[in-house]
């Protein structure tokens, strides 16, 4: 069976490696990035690839500089690598997906909000962003919206999964090569995050692409719980000490780092499992799978 043409963007970072190798077999992607000549910040590169790929149905874009602290320190700087990428980037990938014609997947951030919203947000409420790698991805989010109409906008929230690519640790990763040590370390107790199975995300874009859905959805996990919780609930599954993951305190931390932080990141998926009818898994399934994946170790 021939497969379906894909021009993507950021495919080898921690999302798009695992997306890769779970759609390979039904989508042939074609990789936008510096390894293969292009810089999405070059509007003439991109257009050439669009040009030359014109049996392409679909540009998936999840390149993005999501470098926080490297954001904080570029703060309001439009000249800066942080703008450059993620807003003009995305305005050349967008101005050709219209030009071309071809259906835009394009991954954002739960990070366009500001976390101070004790309940879960939705897709109804107004992005407020803190930081500026959030302002750029709520940017690059208007660019969708004003430049095409054929488009899903996917928002992603904390994503974890059983690989571990070079120098693209998920969280997931960092608190298993702790335990792995023994070592004690401390996690918020007091802040809210949203974990994300990028499995889920692959069969999303699959699902999206196939069906040609539209719109604005939050693409994350379905459980709500604190970087705390998740360690310890972690070290369960695999079979560590919780004992070693103790109770932290974002207030005092923000004391000694005042850097912009998000403190309640609860993100609502219903929109998205009623429009595509597909189950975003929650934590308890997703570490048992990512146990299994990684053969039980």
């Amino acid at each position: 069976m021939k497969k379906t043409k894909v021009l993507g963007t950021g495919l080898s970072g921690l999302v798009g490696s695992r997306v890769i190798k779970l759609l390979e077999d039904e989508f042939e992607f074609v990789n936008l990035d510096l390894k293969n000549g292009v810089d999405i910040i070059d509007e003439d590169k991109v257009y050439q690839v669009f040009q030359d790929h014109p049996e392409a149905v679909a540009v998936l874009h999840l390149a993005a500089m999501t470098d926080v602290s490297r954001a904080y320190q570029e703060n309001g700087d439009k000249n800066g690598l942080v703008y450059r990428v993620n807003v003009l980037g995305t305005k050349n990938i967008v101005q050709a997906a219209a030009h071309f014609k071809k259906y835009l997947f394009h991954v954002s951030t739960d990070f366009v909000f500001d976390g101070t919203k004790r309940t879960p947000y939705t897709e109804a409420d107004t992005p407020h962003p803190i930081e500026w790698y959030g302002q750029t991805k709520l940017w690059a989010e208007e660019v969708v919206k004003k430049e095409y109409d054929n488009y899903f906008i996917g928002r992603l929230a904390f994503p974890i999964n059983a690989d571990e690519p070079a120098g693209r640790q998920d969280f997931l990763h960092k608190v298993l090569s702790w335990l792995r040590r023994d070592e004690e370390r401390s996690l918020f107790r007091d802040t809210i995050v949203t974990p994300t199975f990028i499995d889920d995300v692959a069969q999303v874009i699959k699902l999206a692409i196939n069906q040609q859905i539209t719109g604005l959805y939050h693409m994350t996990g379905s459980t709500y719980i604190s970087p705390y919780n998740f360690a310890r609930r972690l070290a369960k599954v695999f079979g560590f000490r919780d004992s070693l993951i103790k109770p932290g305190s974002f207030k005092a931390y923000l004391q000694i780092d005042p850097r912009p932080r998000q403190q309640y990141l609860a993100i609502n998926n219903q929109e998205l499992e009623e429009t595509l009818d597909f189950k975003m898994s929650n934590l308890d399934t997703a570490l048992s799978m990512i146990h299994w994946q990684m053969g039980g170790l």
